[in-house]
């Protein structure tokens, strides 16, 4: 199973700006300088030394994770970063001829704004299969394509749709792939998925409030994730932040390493990233949820991530 990020921003787009690439090349000169790397030879090896942090960045595409499994191709939310997806596709001629089989997480702006840019959608060699427990998302994806707020319809969109409406805390196979759904705390709603395929589990669980909720919230949301192999979890919040902002559907990375650990999650993903935090406030946040995993978890083998924009993974 292949997991690609594409887009890992919560809220709305946030691209780096003139300012934070200015900081990134002052702070490399800096180390280059410290490194006296002083002849082109050895500027190839400098730069692969540096961090991602540094050398990189976390991106600003909003929510969508594309999973190759099964040989199928299965994509959760159509935020901003569909749009590189589907770029992607046409630039290595793979955008015709193909089914995707995409799961909705809720539809705000941030989760489907990138369905209109979808490049594949427009040939009708397609087929997009497109899963949600909202029983009108069709209508609120058109609507979203109303003349009023964008000039292309969702009916310029030739590629053969299909709209399935998921049962709450249901599963749907696709040969030897299944995706089970359940229901998270949003305001509106907000469901998390879970694809297994053969033996490996992946889980996608954005959006998600996990503080001053039932002890059944809890219990169900830890069993959904026992023992995968990957976990992409909200992280918007820092920890005083989550605390202060009580309904607003957004939780911390210390709340989802809570839960990973007590999961046997192998892998968990710090997700849906505040569009205020340049890439130096998610590199402290990172490591500030490392050194609570150290502190907290003393045997845990979680392997703690923060995702990145093009990250891609396999497991």
């Amino acid at each position: 199973m292949r997991i690609k990020f594409w887009g890992v921003r919560g809220s709305v787009p946030s691209p780096l700006v003139s300012e934070d690439v200015q900081y990134k090349i002052k702070k490399i000169l800096t180390r280059a300088i410290q490194k006296n790397v002083d002849s082109l030879e050895k500027i190839d090896g400098f730069l692969d030394s540096l961090s991602d942090f540094s050398y990189g960045t976390v991106g600003g595409n909003t929510s969508c994770i594309e999973v190759d499994a099964d040989d199928k191709i299965f994509i959760f939310d159509m935020g901003s970063g569909l749009r590189n997806l589907g770029q992607h596709l046409q630039d290595t001629n793979n955008f015709k001829n193909q089914t995707f089989y995409i799961f909705l997480t809720h539809t705000h702006w941030d989760h489907i704004s990138g369905f209109p840019f979808f490049y594949p959608a427009f040939f009708p060699q397609n087929k997009l299969i497109l899963h949600s427990t909202i029983p009108d998302f069709k209508e609120r994806l058109e609507i979203q394509q109303d003349s009023k707020f964008f000039p292309v319809s969702m009916d310029s969109m030739h590629s053969e749709k299909e709209f399935v409406k998921l049962e709450y805390s249901s599963s749907i196979k696709y040969n030897d792939a299944e995706v089970s759904n359940l229901r998270l705390h949003h305001p509106g709603g907000s469901f998390a998925y879970r694809l297994i395929c053969k033996d490996k589990t992946f889980v996608y669980a954005t959006d998600s409030e996990f503080r001053n909720l039932s002890d059944t919230f809890i219990l169900n949301f830890s069993n959904f994730c026992h023992q995968a192999d990957a976990l992409v979890i909200d992280a918007q919040y820092t920890f005083e932040e989550a605390a202060q902002k009580e309904d607003w559907g957004h939780s911390s990375a210390l709340a989802g390493i809570n839960i990973a650990a007590d999961a046997g999650v192998k892998r968990i993903f710090l997700f849906h990233h505040d569009p205020n935090r340049n890439d130096e406030d998610l590199n402290a946040v990172y490591k500030k949820a490392v050194n609570y995993h150290r502190m907290n978890y003393p045997q845990s083998d979680l392997e703690i991530n923060l995702a990145r924009e093009g990250m891609e993974i396999e497991i």
